[in-house]
């Protein structure tokens, strides 16, 4: 899978978890009125301020994280081959047009979110085997200044982070920071993809981020 392709991946899912909500939402009927009084109307579902993500047994994931309980969540695996995506955003992400067909890359915004893409590792392929191809594209995309990289643990394993900034005015409607983290665990490569506008750096958004990251644990 490309750079181009794993930049576009959310808004494939995203658009498509639109149009099943959009599908799935029906018209309430009002029902006669009864011949005692009805009770109050219960008060509006609260989000939680933290979902605890557990995999379930459909899907091969082994990881468990926290996610702040307002952000959208989608999951699902890929219709042609092993890959599997789950997606974390601001729920504001939900009012982007959906990209038309004749749109390259759809419509323009700076909402955050977290991609984690899940994917068989193939013969050979090692962390820094992986962390090596990303930096070649990098270094080639002109939307994409690298900034730092560095290796790290998640759980007891090893990891390894990506920083670059994405100014797409494609895409985007802000400069974005964007981190990716690799890890392999269980012969899966597994790629966290966090992309925030730089102007919100340290706001709401990444703040829940960090509090999802620190709470990610690798599974059996």
């Amino acid at each position: 899978m490309n750079k181009t392709t794993s930049f576009h991946l959310w808004r494939v899912l995203l658009a498509s978890a639109l149009m099943f909500i959009l599908a799935g939402c029906d018209t309430l009927t009002p029902t006669a009125t009864p011949a005692i009084p009805a009770s109050p109307a219960p008060s509006p579902t609260v989000a939680p301020p933290y979902i605890h993500y557990t995999p379930s047994e459909t899907y091969s994931v082994h990881l468990e994280f926290d996610y702040p309980g307002y952000w959208y969540f989608n999951e699902g695996k890929s219709q042609y081959t092993e890959d599997f995506d789950i997606f974390l955003g601001d729920p504001r992400l939900l009012t982007v047009p959906t990209r038309a067909p004749d749109e390259p890359h759809g419509t323009p915004s700076d909402f955050g979110s977290v991609d984690i893409w899940i994917r068989p590792v193939k013969p050979g392929q090692t962390l820094d085997s992986l962390v090596e191809e990303q930096k070649r594209i990098d270094s080639t995309a002109r939307p994409i200044t690298p900034l730092q990289d560095y290796p790290i643990e998640i759980d007891g394993h090893d990891a390894y982070v990506l920083d670059i900034l994405i100014d797409s005015p494609e895409e985007y409607t802000s400069v974005m920071f964007n981190r990716r983290i690799f890890f392999i665990v269980y012969d899966q490569i597994y790629t966290i993809d966090f992309t925030v506008a730089e102007q919100e750096r340290g706001g709401e958004f990444e703040q829940g981020y960090d509090y999802f990251f620190e709470s990610l644990k690798i599974v059996p």
